[in-house]
C-alpha cells in the first residue's frame, strides 16, 4: 500500500488514490488495532507469570471487530477494483500476482509470495482463526482464573461476529442471507437424537434466523477437514411444533429398560477404573489406555443414542415431520423457546438452491458452537470429571405467580453425558404461592449441573398412553446451576421466585 501512495502523486501513478482507498479500506486502522495488541501481550509473554492477566488484551481485540465489518462490507468492491485495475494496467497486474509477504522471524524463507486476492482475505481468516485461538486458550485456562469470564467474553463477541459475516465475502452471496436481505446467523447448535423410519440417529442440528438444519457428519480421511451433509432443513416461516393429537401417526418409541441402562453405567465406570490404573502404571498415554478410551467411548456414545425418551416434534406445514428424542424437558423447552422467538419476527419462507445448501452446510464446520458430543470420555484430562456421591436438596417454596395453578417442581442433574429427572414434589393446588418443603437426596454420577423445572399441571391427558413419555404439563421457569456451587439461593424466573 506505501509504495503504490507514493506514486499516486507523481506523473506516473500506477493506482489512483481513489482506487488505493477502495483496494486498502481500513487495513491501516486493522493493522493498528493488532499493533497495539501484539506490543501489549509481547511482553507479558517474555516474562510469564500464571499470576498475569492477559484476557482483557483479547477482549479489547474482540470489541474492535467493526471494523473488520466495515473491512468485509468493503471486501468484493475492493477485489473486484484490484481486478479491474489488473486488466487495465500490466504493471499493477505483475505486482498483485506476486506479492511478497514477510514470513515469521524464525522461519527458513523469510517472504512468500501471494496474490492480492488471497491476501485481502486474509483478515476475514484471521478472525476465524482467532476464534479457534480462544477455544484453546479457554481449554487450558482454569475455570477459577480471573481471565476466564474475560476469554469467554471475547469468544462469544468473535462467534456472533463470525456467524454474521462468515459467508458474506462470498459471492455467492444469496446463500447466507434471508429473503428479506439481512445476513443469516446462527443462533443455537447441538446434538440431538433423531428418531428416522424406526432408527435412532445422532445428528448435529443449526438453528439459524430463518431457517432449521439437520445434519450428520460426513465420513472424512484421516487428515482431511470434517464436513457436514444436510440431511433436511426447514424454514421457520413454515416450522410448527405437532401437539399430541395431531401426532397420532408418530411411531412408538422404544425405551432402553431401566437394568439395561444400569449395567451399561456399571460398565463405563468399570472401564474408567481401569483406564486410571493404566495411567498409573504406564506412568501417562499408552496403547491399553488408548484401546479403554475408545471403548468407554463407544458404550457412552451407546448409551447417549439409546437413553432419550422425550419426544420433540417438528412439523413442515408444507408436509413431512420429524422426531427428535431428548432426555431432558429443560433441553426441549431452550429450543421451543428459541424457535418461537426468531418466528416473532416478520419472517418470509425461503428455498434454497442445491448450491446454496452446500455453501450454508460447509459454513456450519467453522460457525458450530458444540464440538463434540457430551460423553465424558470426550473431556480432556485436566477438565473436572463432575461429582459423586448424594446432593441434598431441599425445596422450600415459590412466590410471585399472578394466577392461581397447580404447581409443581422437577429435579435433574447430568449423568454420563445426559440429563435425568432425579425428583419430583407434591402438587400444591390452586395457588400462587405453592409451599413445598420437600426434601430430596440425589445421587450424582459425573455430575456437574443442576436443573429445576416448575411446571403447572394440565390434566386433559386423555390421549395419552404410557408409552409415549410426552409430557404435557407446561413449564413456568426453569433455571440451573453447578453442583460445585450449590449451596442456598433463591431462584428468579419469569413467573415467579423459588428458594431451594
Amino acid at each position: 500500500m506505501r509504495p503504490l501512495k507514493a506514486t499516486a502523486t507523481t506523473s506516473q501513478p500506477v493506482l489512483t488514490i481513489q482506487q488505493i482507498e477502495t483496494i486498502f479500506y481500513k487495513i491501516q486502522d486493522i493493522f493498528e488495532i493488532h499493533k497495539e495488541f501484539y506490543d501489549n501481550l509481547y511482553p507479558n509473554i517474555q516474562q510469564w507469570d500464571n499470576n498475569l492477566t492477559v484476557g482483557h488484551l483479547f477482549q479489547k481485540l474482540a470489541s474492535q471487530l467493526g471494523v473488520y465489518k466495515a473491512f468485509v462490507d468493503n471486501y468484493k468492491v475492493a477485489v473486484e477494483t484490484a481486478e479491474k485495475c489488473s486488466q487495465a494496467n500490466n504493471q499493477f497486474q505483475k505486482i498483485s500476482e506476486n506479492l511478497k509477504v514477510k514470513g515469521p522471524k524464525d522461519s527458513k524463507d523469510c517472504t512468500t509470495s501471494v496474490t492480492m486476492e488471497a491476501l485481502l482475505y486474509k483478515p476475514i481468516d484471521r478472525v476465524t482463526r482467532s476464534t479457534l485461538v480462544l477455544h484453546d486458550l479457554l481449554k487450558h485456562t482454569p475455570t477459577d482464573h480471573p481471565d476466564y469470564p474475560l476469554l469467554q467474553d471475547a469468544l462469544r463477541i468473535s462467534q456472533n461476529f463470525l456467524s454474521s459475516i462468515n459467508e458474506e465475502i462470498d459471492p455467492r452471496r444469496t446463500a447466507v442471507t434471508t429473503p428479506k436481505g439481512e445476513a443469516r446467523q446462527l443462533v443455537k447448535d447441538g446434538f440431538l437424537v433423531e428418531l428416522s423410519e424406526g432408527t435412532r440417529k445422532v445428528r448435529h442440528v443449526f438453528l439459524f434466523t430463518d431457517l432449521l438444519l439437520c445434519a450428520k457428519m460426513k465420513k472424512t480421511a484421516v487428515g482431511k477437514q470434517q464436513q457436514y451433509d444436510c440431511k433436511w432443513y426447514i424454514p421457520l416461516a413454515d416450522l410448527t411444533f405437532q401437539t399430541l393429537d395431531e401426532s397420532d401417526a408418530s411411531p412408538h418409541i422404544h425405551t432402553m429398560p431401566e437394568h439395561e441402562i444400569e449395567e451399561m453405567k456399571m460398565k463405563i465406570s468399570c472401564i474408567k477404573s481401569e483406564i486410571q490404573k493404566e495411567k498409573k502404571a504406564s506412568k501417562g498415554q499408552s496403547r491399553a489406555v488408548d484401546r479403554l478410551k475408545k471403548k468407554m467411548f463407544e458404550q457412552e456414545s451407546y448409551l447417549l443414542l439409546h437413553s432419550p425418551t422425550i419426544p420433540f416434534r417438528i412439523h413442515n406445514i408444507h408436509g413431512k415431520s420429524y422426531l427428535f428424542l431428548l432426555s431432558s424437558d429443560y433441553e426441549r423447552s431452550e429450543w421451543r423457546e428459541a424457535i418461537q422467538r426468531l418466528q416473532k419476527k416478520d419472517l418470509q419462507a425461503c428455498v434454497l438452491s442445491s448450491v446454496e445448501l452446500q455453501v450454508l452446510t460447509g459454513s456450519c464446520f467453522k460457525l458450530r458452537t458444540v464440538h463434540n458430543i457430551p460423553v465424558t470420555s470426550n473431556k480432556d484430562d485436566h477438565e473436572s470429571p463432575g461429582l459423586y456421591g448424594f446432593l441434598h436438596v431441599i425445596v422450600h417454596s415459590a412466590k410471585g405467580f399472578k394466577e392461581s395453578a397447580n404447581l409443581y417442581c422437577t429435579l435433574e442433574v447430568d449423568s454420563f453425558g445426559y440429563f435425568v429427572s432425579k425428583a419430583k414434589t407434591r402438587v400444591f393446588r390452586d395457588t400462587t404461592e405453592p409451599q413445598w418443603n420437600e426434601e430430596f437426596e440425589i445421587e450424582l454420577e459425573g455430575s456437574q449441573c443442576l436443573r429445576i423445572l416448575c411446571y403447572e399441571t394440565c390434566y386433559d391427558k386423555s390421549k395419552l398412553s404410557k408409552d409415549d413419555n410426552e409430557i404435557v404439563d407446561k413449564i413456568m421457569g426453569k433455571w440451573q446451576v453447578q453442583v460445585s456451587t450449590v449451596q442456598s439461593y433463591s431462584v428468579h424466573w419469569g413467573g415467579g421466585i423459588a428458594s431451594a
